[in-house]
C-alpha cells in the first residue's frame, strides 16, 4: 500500500507481510484489564489451595500443638472467602474486556454462547465454591452431617480450577516457575488429603498427628 509522507515525495510502499505483522502486534483488548484478570485468577487458585490445606488441618487437629482450632478455622474461612473474591473478580473482569464478546451470562453460566471447555470448567468450579460458601447460611437447617457432605464439593471446585488454570494458561503449560507453583500447590493438597483418609494410626506413625496420651 503506497503511503506519501509529504507532498511531492516518493510514496512508501508497505508490503502485505508488514501489514500483517502490525495487525498481530496490535492487541484488540485492554492490557490492564487482562493483567488484573490474570493476577486475580492465580491468586484465587493459590488461596483456594491454602484454604483446603487449612480446612483439613482444622478438621484433623494436626496443628493443634501450634495453633488453636478456632484460629485455624478462622484462617480457613478468611482464605476461602478471599479466594472466591479473587475468583469472582477474575471472571467479571472479562465482561469489561474490549474486543471480546463476553457478557455477564458468560461469566455465570458455563458453555453458553459458544464458551470454551476450559472457561466452562472454571465457571463450574467457581459456582461450586460459591455454593459451598453460601451453604453456611443453611447449616443449621441442613444439619452438620449433611452440611459437611456439601462441604466436600470444595474438593471438586479446586480440581476444576486446577484444570481451568492449566488448560487456559500457556505460562502454566510451559512448566516453568509458574507452572511448577501451580502443580506444587495441587500436589500439596493431594498429599494432605491422602494423609487425611489414611487410618489415624498412620498419621500418628508419621508424626503428623499427635498421639493420644
Amino acid at each position: 500500500m503506497p503511503l506519501a509522507l509529504f507532498p511531492g515525495t516518493v510514496p512508501l510502499t508497505l508490503s502485505p507481510s508488514l501489514l500483517a505483522q502490525a495487525s498481530v502486534a496490535y492487541a484488540p483488548f485492554d492490557q490492564g484489564i487482562r493483567h488484573i484478570a490474570t493476577l486475580a485468577g492465580y491468586l484465587s487458585y493459590g488461596l483456594m489451595a491454602l484454604a483446603i490445606v487449612f480446612g483439613i488441618l482444622t478438621t484433623t487437629g494436626w496443628a493443634r500443638r501450634l495453633v488453636s482450632r478456632s484460629a485455624m478455622s478462622s484462617a480457613h474461612i478468611v482464605l476461602a472467602v478471599t479466594a472466591l473474591t479473587f475468583g469472582t473478580l477474575h471472571g467479571v473482569s472479562y465482561i469489561f474486556q474490549t474486543g471480546q464478546n463476553f457478557r455477564l451470562i458468560n461469566a455465570i453460566v458455563p458453555f453458553v454462547a459458544g464458551g470454551s471447555l476450559s472457561v466452562g470448567l472454571g465457571i463450574i468450579g467457581l459456582d461450586l465454591g460459591l455454593a459451598v460458601a453460601l451453604s453456611i447460611v443453611v447449616q443449621r437447617r441442613l444439619g452438620y452431617h449433611r452440611w459437611h457432605i456439601v462441604h466436600y464439593f470444595a474438593y471438586g471446585a479446586f480440581a476444576l480450577s486446577l484444570i481451568h488454570t492449566f488448560t487456559a494458561s500457556p505460562e502454566v503449560q510451559s512448566l516453568r516457575l509458574l507452572g511448577v507453583g501451580v502443580i506444587g500447590a495441587a500436589a500439596a493438597c493431594l498429599l494432605v488429603y491422602i494423609l487425611r483418609i489414611l487410618p489415624a494410626t498412620t498419621a500418628v506413625g508419621l508424626r503428623i498427628a499427635p498421639g493420644e496420651k
